[in-house]
């Protein structure tokens, strides 16, 4: 057998592996919906705490993001050494419960503990059910489960624009909700807090399946450190220097998108959040969802058919697509053409299970949680980190108004978009070297 088939076919799916993808989209769709139903709600926070734009993108972004990229590093290394389905429950509690704390905020720095609270649950997630799925499916076939899996990321992203939209125009509008001790709730209250409560009992389904067998391409080492992982990261350098840099560049735009859109609709357009909701939901549900599925049957056929590199050049041209199209969707003015522009955005921006899916190829079972947990600190850091509050800073700072948010995201699609094409591309030889490493180890 060829390297390259080694490569894709060196192990078989275990069996049931597909019955664990469901539980896990279920806890991907809370833990989404917790994070980003906020987007939603900045202009009644803005209202009742009196915060800025630039304060949004702390919340949604740097202080957020790095704060959940940090956590994630204790969590992978544990996700290497102990059953992942303890630690996934005990975050999905923890992520929940401080979804609900939300409600209880009076202003910026106690909504801010809250969200905290909520990374550090939610940081439990990706190490531990990325270590899961790489090991329950064949290399060959990973990204393809990897994007079925992150149904669970576009159905949360839409239920949180749908389902936290409906909740937040239903209070704006006379809707009421009195709880003893609490009184009337605001509109971002009642949002938080029934949009939290759920995660407390359906954190339980992951005990509905079985822990998966760890298999393993690097057998001397049964429980690795992080100077072990490390070490294997640097010998790999021309790998993950590109996966990191070129990804975590398409994580800037992808957060970025998805935190101030809905901003910049009722900003540009004059419509409301009522309004915003359900054609952003179903953009991002449905569109996010098809296009997902669709990269990741186109990788894993390329990867198969001896294309090592499948999943950095797929994503090289994503970058491209992205660049034209979000360019040319905030220069538009009229509401319904902007919203035809983002869908191939929208369909394209799920980038994960691709990421994933070539860190679990490359990576030894035993460090997948460590890996997991560097690239979340890299792509949640900078992505999730930088880019909401990129563009927070650049419409306060640079373009001075609310009506230059339009231009900051302009600029950062145009300058960041090619240059991840360009990273990506340049380190796909990279790539196919590590893979080519990895066959040769299993």
């Amino acid at each position: 057998m060829s390297e390259a088939r080694s490569a894709a076919f060196s192990l078989s799916n275990q069996p049931g592996a597909w019955r664990v993808v469901p539980v896990l989209i279920v806890l991907q769709v809370v833990s989404l919906l917790d994070r980003q139903v906020l987007t939603l709600m900045i202009g009644p926070l803005q209202r009742d705490l009196r915060i800025s734009d630039f304060q949004v993108g702390l919340l949604q972004g740097i202080v957020f993001g790095v704060f959940y990229s940090v956590a994630a590093l204790p969590i992978g290394w544990a996700v290497d050494r102990f059953p992942r389905r303890p630690i996934i429950w005990l975050g999905v509690t923890v992520w929940s419960v401080a979804a609900s704390a939300c409600s209880l905020a009076t202003g910026f720095w106690s909504l801010l503990l809250a969200r905290l609270a909520v990374g550090a649950g939610e940081a439990t997630l990706s190490p531990a059910s990325a270590s899961m799925m790489g090991d329950l499916f064949s290399p060959g076939r990973l990204a393809f489960a990897m994007s079925v899996l992150a149904i669970g990321s576009s159905l949360g992203n839409g239920l949180a624009m749908g389902l936290g939209g409906i909740i937040v125009d239903f209070a704006e509008h006379g809707g009421r909700l009195d709880l003893p001790g609490l009184g009337a709730l605001k509109s971002w209250q009642f949002a938080f807090l029934i949009t939290g409560l759920p995660g407390i009992v359906l954190g339980l389904l992951i005990f509905l399946v079985r822990e998966p067998e760890r298999h393993s391409n690097l057998l001397e080492i049964v429980r690795p450190s992080w100077s072990e992982t490390l070490r294997f990261v640097s010998e790999n350098r021309r790998f993950f220097s590109g996966h990191f840099v070129g990804f975590g560049l398409l994580s800037i735009l992808g957060w970025s998108f998805i935190s101030w859109v809905p901003v910049y609709m009722t900003r540009a357009f004059g419509w409301s959040i009522g309004q915003i909701a359900i054609p952003l939901a179903v953009i991002i549900g449905i569109g996010g969802t098809l296009g997902t599925l669709l990269l990741g049957v186109i990788v894993d056929r390329l990867f198969q058919k001896v294309r090592l590199d499948a999943h950095f050049r797929i994503y090289a041209i994503v970058a491209i697509i992205m660049a034209v199209f979000g360019v040319a969707a905030f220069q538009i003015r009229n509401p319904q053409v902007f919203l035809l522009l983002i869908i191939p955005i929208v369909s394209t921006m799920t980038l994960a299970p691709t990421a994933m899916a070539a860190l679990q190829i490359v990576s030894p079972s035993q460090m997948r949680g460590q890996v997991v947990a560097l690239f979340l600190l890299v792509m949640n850091g900078i992505g999730l980190g930088v880019g909401p509050t990129l563009v927070g800073a650049l419409s306060d700072f640079v373009f001075h108004g609310d009506g230059k948010l339009g231009s900051s995201l302009t600029l950062i699609f145009a300058v960041l978009a090619p240059l991840a094409a360009v990273v990506l591309w340049t380190h796909s030889p990279g790539m196919r070297e590590s893979v080519r490493r990895a066959a040769a180890l299993s």
